[in-house]
């Protein structure tokens, strides 16, 4: 991520993959981890936010309370 905003669908999908693969390991999210994936998407195109928000509805919806405000 450069920026603090994802800039392919490749960088979403990895970013999603990470949140995925930490919450089965640990059952919750670093707190550095979630501000800068916040700061991602409030920079992001809406395109990748949106991508975002779905992939993890999908592959993780018990981690969305982390990105809502």
């Amino acid at each position: 991520m450069t920026n603090n905003s994802w800039n392919s669908a490749e960088e979403v999908g990895v970013s999603v993959e990470t949140v995925v693969s930490i919450m089965k390991r640990k059952r919750k999210l670093p707190v550095p981890l979630v501000d800068s994936y916040k700061k991602a998407l409030d920079s992001s195109d809406l395109e990748f936010t949106r991508r975002f928000y779905e992939q993890l509805t999908t592959r993780c919806p018990e981690a969305l309370d982390y990105f809502m405000d």
